[in-house]
């Protein structure tokens, strides 16, 4: 005589409505809405690439001119012509125990900056543990529709 095994349909209860499923399903809606959007916007931005790459190569020519630094160039192609301004300028603070002195510790640490990534560079974990705080941040999320929806 043969076993026959009888699986038992397993109901699942209807999981209950979220208090904000009318924002899940807004930004659900405009998720899909936005998707066409969102492609043609991918699709022009590699249409651009060739003229980020032009540009980053002329730059690079611009940037090797020899000549005034305050003056104006014009270079000509054959059909268009490039205006070169005067060359920028940065700054940079060389002597920040200078300015520690000008200013005085208390005004120095006001407004002196460190930035986290200097610190995980140039601090051992357990020392990073005793000057920074770490707390959590929002939650990240995904909308997906839902099946047979």
């Amino acid at each position: 005589m043969g076993l026959v095994i009888l699986q038992k349909k397993v109901v699942s209860a209807a999981k209950p409505m979220s208090e904000f499923a009318a924002e899940i399903d807004l930004v659900g809606r405009l998720t899909e809405e936005a998707a066409p959007i969102l492609a043609q916007i991918k699709a022009l931005q590699n249409q651009l690439k060739p003229l980020n790459e032009a540009r980053v190569a002329l730059q690079a020519h611009v940037d090797a001119i020899e000549g005034d630094d305050d003056g104006k160039l014009v270079e000509t192609g054959q059909v268009y012509r490039l205006e070169i301004g005067k060359k920028g300028s940065s700054r940079e603070i060389s002597d920040l125990a200078g300015v520690k002195k000008i200013m005085g510790n208390e005004l120095f640490m006001k407004v002196a900056k460190v930035t986290l990534k200097d610190l995980d560079q140039y601090l051992t974990g357990p020392q990073r543990d005793t000057v920074i705080k770490t707390s959590r941040t929002a939650r990240g999320f995904e909308i997906a529709r839902r099946p047979g929806a």
